[in-house]
Parts: C-alpha cells; sequence; structure tokens
C-alpha cells in the first residue's frame, strides 16, 4: 500500500474506532471492535487483549481474541499460560512506556517470553498498545503478523491515539458505574430509613417521598410526587409562613431554619394533626435549589426524655444522610463532564495527527476539521442545553413574544437539525396545515423546543427512516407535531420522558448519544407560553411529540 494510501487507512480506522468509542458504554466491546478494526486494516491476521490480574501486579489473557485466532493455537496455548509482569516482557514493558512497543520478530526476541515455550508459534512481528486511564493501564492490546517486520511509524502514532481514546472509554464507564453504585447506595438508605423523608423542589413540589413518609402522612407516593408540599402535610395557619421562609431564602441565601433541628405540627391525610420534628437542608445542584428532610413522628409524649437525649445523634445522622446526598448529586455532575468530554477526545486525537503528519491531502484535511468543527458544535449543544436547564429551573426563563408563523418555525428548526437529520439519512418532511393561525410567541425558543423533538426523533429513527413534521390546528390553539418511526418508549418510562436527565432503557442500550436535556427544554418553553408537550409512543412503531400553543386573538391572520 502507497504511503498516501497508508495513511487514508490509518485516517479511517481512527474514525471507526471513535465512533465505537463514543457511543459504547462497554470497555469489553470497544476494546473487541478496535482488535477487530486493526487487524482488518494494516492486514495482520490477529489481535488479542491482555488485561491487569486482580493482585499481583501482572498482566493475563483476557481470553478475548481477534481476527484469525483458531490458526495460531501455539500462540492462543501459551498465551493462556502466561502472566506477564509489568515491565517484563513487550506486554509489561508497553504498559509501563505508556506507549506503544514493536518487537520485529518475536521468534528471536528474548524479551517475548511466550516464545520461550519452545512451540514454533507461527508469528513475526508484534505491536503492543497499552491503554492508559487515569488511574494505571487498563490493559494492553497485541496484533501480531507472520512475517517479520520493522517499525512503521505512522502506525505506531495512530496506535497511541487510539490508545488514548480507549482509555478515555474505559475512565468515562468508570465513573458512570460508581455513579450508579452510589445512587443505589443512596436510594437504599433513603428508602429504608424508619423515618420519613421528604424532598421538594425550589416551587415547593414533592420530589422525594419514601415508605416512611407514606406511613407517616397516610399518603401513597405516586399521590404525593408533583403536589405542592404545604397544601398536603402543613395545616392551613402555617402554610403562608412556610412560603414565605422559602421565597426568602430564595432571595437572599439567608436562613433561620435550614440545618437546625425543629419541632412543628404537621397534616395527616386523613385531616389530622400531630407533633413532628425534622432537619431541613438545601442542596443546589446546576443552579436548581432542592430541600431534604428527614421527619420524625414525636407525639408519644411518654418517650419525651429518650427523643432529647437522641436528638443530637439523631442531627447528625440527618446531616449526614444529606451530605450523601449531596455527594451523590455531585458524581452525577462529574458523569455529565465525561459526555460533555467524549467530543473533545475526538478534537484532540484528530488535531494530533493534524500536527504530526504533513502528508494528508487537503480532502484529508477538511473532512478532519470539519468532524472537529461537528463536534465542536455537539460540545456548545451540550452546555447550552445545561445552561439552559439552569436558566429554567430557577425561573428566569424571558421571552421575547412576536407574531410568528408555524411554517416559519419549522422551516427554523428543520435547518438547525440538519446535521443530525443528514447523518442518519433522514428526511424531514414538513407540512403546514392551511388555516393554522399564527402565534404571538418567542420565534428563537420554539425554534429551540421544535429542534430538541426533531433531534429525538432523528436519533431515535433507523438510518433512513422518514421524519415528519406538521403543524396544524385552528381556533384557540395551535399545534406542531413531529413523528419518528423508531423504536418507541416502554409505557412505564413514557411519563419520565420530560424530567431531567431521562434516558430511556433504549437509548441506554443502544449507547445513543446526549443526557436527557432536550425534551425538558421543549417542555419548559412550551409552558412559558401557556402551552404543552405531549409524548405517545407504541413500542416497535415509533413515537408522535406534540408542541401546542395557546391563540388568544381568534382574529389573528393565518396561513394558507
Amino acid at each position: 500500500m502507497l504511503g498516501a494510501e497508508w495513511e487514508a487507512a490509518l485516517v479511517e480506522l481512527l474514525d471507526r474506532v471513535s465512533a465505537t468509542v463514543a457511543a459504547s458504554d462497554d470497555p469489553e466491546f470497544a476494546a473487541r471492535a478496535a482488535l477487530e478494526a486493526v487487524c482488518e486494516t494494516i492486514g495482520w491476521p490477529v489481535g488479542h487483549l491482555y488485561v491487569p490480574e486482580d493482585a499481583g501486579g501482572r498482566f493475563v489473557s483476557s481470553g478475548i481474541w481477534a481476527g484469525e485466532a483458531e490458526e495460531f493455537p501455539a500462540l492462543r496455548e501459551a498465551t493462556a499460560l502466561t502472566a506477564i509482569p509489568f515491565g517484563a516482557d513487550l506486554v509489561g514493558r508497553a504498559a509501563e512506556a505508556g506507549r506503544p512497543l514493536w518487537s520485529r520478530d518475536a521468534g528471536r526476541d528474548p524479551a517475548f517470553a511466550r516464545a520461550r515455550r519452545g512451540a514454533d508459534l507461527g508469528v513475526g512481528a508484534v505491536l503492543a498498545l497499552p491503554v492508559v486511564t487515569a488511574d494505571g493501564v487498563a490493559g494492553v492490546l497485541e496484533f501480531f503478523s507472520r512475517e517479520e517486520g520493522e517499525p512503521d511509524a505512522s502506525l505506531v502514532r495512530a496506535m497511541a491515539a487510539l490508545g488514548r481514546q480507549l482509555g478515555q472509554l474505559v475512565d468515562r464507564w468508570r465513573a458512570q458505574r460508581e455513579m450508579e453504585r452510589t445512587r443505589r447506595r443512596m436510594e437504599r438508605l433513603i428508602e429504608t430509613s424508619v423515618e420519613a423523608f421528604v424532598a421538594i423542589d425550589a416551587e415547593g413540589r414533592v420530589i422525594g417521598w419514601n415508605a416512611g413518609a407514606e406511613r407517616m402522612f397516610g399518603l401513597p407516593r405516586e399521590q404525593a410526587v408533583g403536589r405542592l408540599m404545604n397544601q398536603m402535610i402543613v395545616p392551613p395557619r402555617y402554610r403562608e409562613a412556610d412560603q414565605a421562609g422559602r421565597d426568602r431564602f430564595l432571595a437572599t441565601g439567608r436562613s433561620r431554619v435550614l440545618g437546625r433541628r425543629l419541632e412543628l405540627t404537621a397534616l395527616r391525610a386523613d385531616g389530622s394533626e400531630f407533633p413532628v420534628e425534622l432537619v431541613v437542608w438545601a442542596n443546589r445542584n446546576g443552579g436548581a435549589w432542592t430541600f431534604n428532610a428527614f421527619v420524625h413522628d414525636v407525639t408519644d409524649r411518654h418517650q419525651a426524655e429518650r427523643a432529647l437525649r437522641e436528638a443530637h445523634v439523631q442531627k447528625q445522622v440527618t446531616v449526614a444522610r444529606l451530605e450523601e446526598l449531596s455527594r451523590a448529586q455531585d458524581d452525577f455532575v462529574s458523569t455529565v463532564s465525561h459526555e460533555l468530554r467524549t467530543p473533545l477526545t475526538t478534537i484532540v486525537g484528530y488535531l494530533e495527527i493534524l500536527a504530526e503528519n504533513d502528508e494528508l491531502s487537503a480532502d484529508e484535511r477538511d473532512r478532519m476539521v470539519g468532524t472537529m468543527s461537528h463536534n465542536a458544535m455537539r460540545l456548545q449543544k451540550l452546555i447550552e442545553d445545561l445552561l439552559a436547564v439552569s436558566t429554567i429551573t430557577a425561573d428566569r426563563l424571558a421571552l421575547d413574544p412576536a407574531p410568528v408563523t408555524m411554517g416559519e418555525i419549522l422551516q427554523d428548526a428543520v435547518r438547525a437539525t440538519a446535521a443530525e437529520t443528514s447523518c442518519g439519512s433522514h428526511p424531514v418532511q414538513v407540512h403546514v396545515d392551511p388555516g393554522v393561525p399564527r402565534v404571538h410567541a418567542d420565534r428563537r425558543l420554539l425554534v429551540q423546543a421544535v429542534s430538541a423533538m426533531v433531534s429525538n426523533a432523528a436519533k431515535f429513527s433507523a438510518t433512513g427512516a422518514p421524519i415528519v413534521a406538521r403543524a396544524f390546528g385552528s381556533g384557540t390553539s395551535t399545534s406542531i407535531e413531529v413523528v419518528d418511526r423508531g423504536a418507541g418508549i416502554a409505557p412505564e418510562e413514557l411519563p419520565y420522558v420530560f424530567d431531567r436527565f431521562a434516558r430511556t432503557r433504549s437509548s441506554r442500550d443502544g449507547a445513543v448519544q446526549g443526557i436527557g436535556l432536550g425534551l425538558t427544554i421543549a417542555k419548559a418553553i412550551a409552558e412559558a407560553h401557556g402551552g404543552a408537550v405531549t409524548a405517545v409512543s407504541v413500542p416497535g412503531e415509533g413515537s408522535t411529540f406534540t408542541l401546542t400553543l395557546p391563540v388568544p386573538d381568534t382574529t389573528a391572520p393565518r396561513e394558507g
């Protein structure tokens, strides 16, 4: 293969593996895909993965092979029997160096321990590629040729970039796994508490209600979540003071009750009142405040003396629990940062190739710059979504309304999402029914909302599947619906698709990009205009998202 063709093949290899790494949450799957892709591209017949032993500082065979492994029985047997210390052999030295190492002829290389077992392994040149993570070396990929060979500098550079990408994947996977463990611990801690746990958002609506709260207040979780807390468990005579205290804290950051043990009167679902003891703690995540409390029923005054002795210990336990909740939220933010880092990995990899390789053609450079630009815009959109959610949660969404047609909104949204829809070859069919009323709305925000709906449809549609966007309505309302023919949403997940950071099972299993903010933003924008966004879905057939806005002036000019 000529030099230019070889360089192009290596660039294509990085593209393929980059796409796999970006879309996968499974390091083993990504490693196997990388082994297969490298063997296919460089024409070497077999690849293998060594992984660290649980203890002992050695590398052992993972049992993961790629290529024509069945044609190398002696190599496979020797590999299964050989544990390699860190810093020894080609694999151990590559792990220690943190970069790819090359052996011209494994059969004559004294550093290649498997060759000393006596059998003819049937291999010549060997390339060892360490996968370096923030915590050390997660594994070493090795590739074997049948013939001897001198080191190829361009191949070694490409493999170094590949190793960094795989290392980023492992770091992200580990962070997600730790976040999930922390989340489960937090949920078990709250749910198994003998006391009532109640959490509300900045508006005072219940977002957390454990089994203890169900028992204490006589109200099932499904009836409590989403309702105003002080309308359920605060006696009417105290509701105004409760709201005023929360408003004062949100405006000034000062409170006389947060973090203190309080004794108050609470209200059960049957209307009866009883005394409770509680500690309230506030947490802030991404600009959004939440208020949490463990509530203790102190009705039995015969246990007052014991309750007083335990109050200090109870307070410490409560604070520790709430601090653990805060740490879990911080872990979630850390996971979001990994999602933001994914496009940066591709950008950095391409920049290194551009900086180190003067032989790329203009077309190749243009394509790589285009890919970097696409990832930069993706990164910008993720950040803008996070900032938008922060603004929405803090109730700072400002509207700039003006007359606008639904056709203009649809066309702007289709143009804004052209990169995503064209990537999956999704033709967007736009229909505007005759007689659709104009709306008096913020054009930029509505385009953002409809773009989120179109982008969501593109993500979950099969390649080549069309997307239908239609504007319709009359009288007092007008709507935009976006219809896809994707996998659909399970009935039990449908009520939560507009929640912040919500991701369906299919999006997680399919490693669909995104952090679950687009539909949240679309819903908030619609509600800020006095409208709503709804979702209807049939698993296996697709989904329909509909944004509906009021039309207060029925005499307004109509389209068509």
